[in-house]
């Protein structure tokens, strides 16, 4: 969980799915420019129960999007990651 800390401040620019279960969240930062003058940018690649992990590999991503992509397409995209936390020793990331 504290490689993902960098993310924080990012927004959601959009959501992709791989298959049923696997998620690309591609995330970037408003404000912030690299040295060549572009938004810094980060793919964030979420398998559920699996894993969550930054990724520059860019995927195949699905011909069209599922109906939970579609919803969290609508409900989240734009919005600032603000935390991320693990509690205790857990497997579960907030």
């Amino acid at each position: 969980v504290a490689c993902l800390q960098r993310l924080v401040g990012f927004r959601l620019a959009n959501v992709y799915d791989l298959d049923a279960k696997t998620f690309v969240l591609k995330l970037s930062k408003s404000g912030g420019a690299t040295a060549t003058g572009e938004s810094e940018k980060a793919l964030l690649l979420i398998e559920s129960g699996v894993r969550i992990h930054t990724t520059a590999y860019a995927r195949e991503k699905s011909e069209s999007p599922s109906g939970v992509t579609l919803k969290v397409r609508k409900h989240v995209r734009t919005r600032r990651l603000e935390a991320v936390r693990q509690g205790g020793a857990d497997r579960i990331v907030q």
